[in-house]
């Protein structure tokens, strides 16, 4: 082989590991993930649920990383708050995006951020692939919710804005996510891929604001989505796109940051490209980094991929050249920062924050606080708690069960309450002990996870309604649960983090107030 020819292989595969952002099989660093660092084939990590024990491993594993890759390996994981969590505790658990829509405090936003990103700093993560800049105002939008911060543009920038700053503060990367906007979809792109039909001036009004506002503030990344948008580019998916990368995100609004891809391993992607070509795609329409999460043996191919199409110019080597710079210059940067003790994660102030912010998300959607308030205990017949978690079993390794369940709490503070913790598929056969036990209850509550999109809870929940005296229902997830029962006493916390939960045992007996604003509407 002539040198030349070496050097430009050479060449290629240290750029394509710079392109490529890998995931790990487990909570440690194995054989495969090791041999993948050291054989240069990815520049930096997305962490997932199977990785993470607590904040001890956390950081043991990203320092073996780093010990591979260099200080500056690039390591990610989403940490949007709400259901959107990775860590496990005593991490701080954020209430999601929505409950600080519904709190409106842009200054609590910040603060929160800020320390939120001292604590994933600390476990040496650098960029928690946040805030959310989708504007969700498609009520029935299966997959963003509450991990928007609402339902329209310029909450959703405020917003948007406090988070890059308390992050920069903090010392990590922020990232904007879902360009150009998943906000108005009926569609799961982990499943499928969405269409955006509406015209350029929706877009222009609406979806991009937030970015735009993002960007103006500074934002060190934006994650393009995997959606057609037809105003832009009727064939190809945005993340592919490079009318939609860099015509619309690097030209037109001028972002000079880093560009990753949403995961390629989605269906909406993986189903017609394959991993190898989707990741040559999307580098080629413009994206700095690619983000997938699969086996070893696929990243491998990725950077494989990648690198045979920078050697075969197939992507350009000026254009490489500006992505791996860009790359490298936001980890160099990332780098500089100081990393605070592992003891701050955790942090009393912290954890007061977060119940802060779940206090004044905390939602009324039809009734008066203190509904088990001190004062009328003992309750004639009793209470009744059942709690929806249509996860049970916990089977997915990258999903836990939460720390704190509502039927638990309450069961803590009236100790003489039944409550029951079922997934929605165990009613046909626990329903006659359920409702004998509500038939002679005095108060009732039912606690949802998305009851609006799960017939199995909805039925449960008509069933337990025509049976209780008094019910209240809990919306421990999205807000259109409450729409269920239409009048009904009801209450919607956004997230089932601790801090959402807590929040909602101090509504139902303590008598404290549900202050926030509806930020998303219901149908």
């Amino acid at each position: 082989m002539a040198s030349g020819t070496a050097g430009t292989v050479a060449t290629a595969t240290v750029q394509a590991r710079d392109l490529v952002m890998a995931a790990l099989p487990g909570p440690t660093l194995d054989a495969g993930g090791e041999s993948l660092l050291r054989d240069g084939c990815a520049g930096g990590v997305c962490l997932y649920g199977r990785n993470v024990v607590d904040p001890a491993q956390l950081l043991a594993l990203t320092d073996s990383i780093r010990a591979i890759v260099g200080r500056d390996a690039l390591v990610a994981c989403d940490l949007e708050g709400g259901h959107v969590w990775r860590l496990r505790p005593p991490a701080t658990h954020w209430p999601s995006a929505m409950a600080f829509g519904a709190a409106n405090r842009p200054d609590l936003t910040r603060r929160a951020a800020t320390m939120a990103a001292r604590e994933f700093r600390a476990m040496g993560i650098d960029a928690p692939f946040a805030p959310v800049a989708d504007v969700n105002d498609h009520p029935r939008n299966p997959v963003i919710g509450t991990r928007a911060f609402g339902s329209t543009p310029a909450l959703v920038a405020r917003h948007v804005t406090a988070a890059i700053g308390g992050y920069r503060e903090g010392g990590v990367a922020s990232c904007t996510k879902h360009f150009p906007g998943h906000g108005h979809t009926d569609t799961d792109s982990h499943h499928a891929l969405p269409v955006l039909a509406h015209d350029r001036t929706r877009l222009d009004s609406i979806d991009l604001v937030p970015f735009g506002a993002a960007i103006r503030a500074g934002v060190d990344m934006v994650m393009v989505a995997h959606l057609l948008v037809r105003a832009i580019d009727g064939e190809n998916p945005a993340s592919l796109s490079p009318a939609v990368v860099t015509g619309l995100l690097r030209e037109r609004l001028g972002f000079r940051g880093v560009i990753v891809s949403d995961a390629l391993d989605m269906r909406a992607i993986a189903d017609t490209y394959g991993l190898g070509e989707a990741a040559v795609r999307a580098v080629a329409a413009g994206c700095d980094l690619v983000a997938f999460n699969a086996p070893i043996a696929e990243a491998r191919k990725v950077h494989d991929a990648l690198a045979k199409a920078i050697e075969s110019g197939r992507l350009p080597p000026v254009q490489v050249a500006a992505s791996v710079a860009r790359v490298r210059a936001m980890r160099r940067a990332l780098n500089r920062n100081p990393r605070p003790p592992l003891e701050i994660v955790g942090d009393p102030s912290h954890v007061a924050t977060a119940d802060e912010v779940a206090r004044r998300a905390l939602t009324s959607t039809g009734a008066t606080t203190g509904w088990l308030a001190t004062g009328v205990h003992p309750i004639p017949g009793g209470v009744v708690v059942i709690e929806f978690d249509p996860r049970l079993p916990f089977a997915d390794p990258n999903v836990h069960a939460p720390p704190l369940r509502m039927a638990d709490a309450l069961r803590e503070r009236l100790p003489e309450a039944t409550a029951l913790i079922l997934s929605p598929a165990e009613w046909v056969d626990r329903a006659p002990e359920a409702l004998a036990a509500i038939a002679g209850a005095g108060r009732v509550i039912v606690a949802t996870r998305n009851a609006w999109k799960d017939e199995r809870q909805r039925t449960a929940i008509a069933a337990i309604a025509e049976t209780a005296r008094q019910l209240a229902v809990i919306a421990l997830r999205d807000p259109q649960d409450a729409m269920i029962l239409p009048g009904a006493i009801s209450v919607a916390t956004y997230g089932d983090d601790a801090a959402s939960v807590r929040a909602a045992l101090a509504w139902l007996l303590d008598g404290v107030p549900a202050p926030g604003t509806l930020a998303t509407g219901l149908s």
